[in-house]
């Protein structure tokens, strides 16, 4: 929930209510909220991962 609240502004405002004690914990961590922060961490990870290399082939 924090890496995606530093990447997504949607995340951010979810956190800041939970922070700002507007929201409780358990309306925090709804499975709406869950999903976008994982979608948002593995858009990132994707994009930050590193283009596998092209097997080597010995002869």
């Amino acid at each position: 929930m924090f890496s995606a609240a530093a990447r997504d502004e949607a995340a951010a405002r979810h956190m800041y209510l939970v922070v700002s004690r507007l929201i409780g914990p358990l309306r925090f961590l709804n499975p709406v909220a869950l999903a976008r922060a994982s979608v948002v961490t593995m858009k990132r990870r994707a994009a930050a991962a590193p283009a596998a290399e092209a097997p080597r082939t010995e002869s």
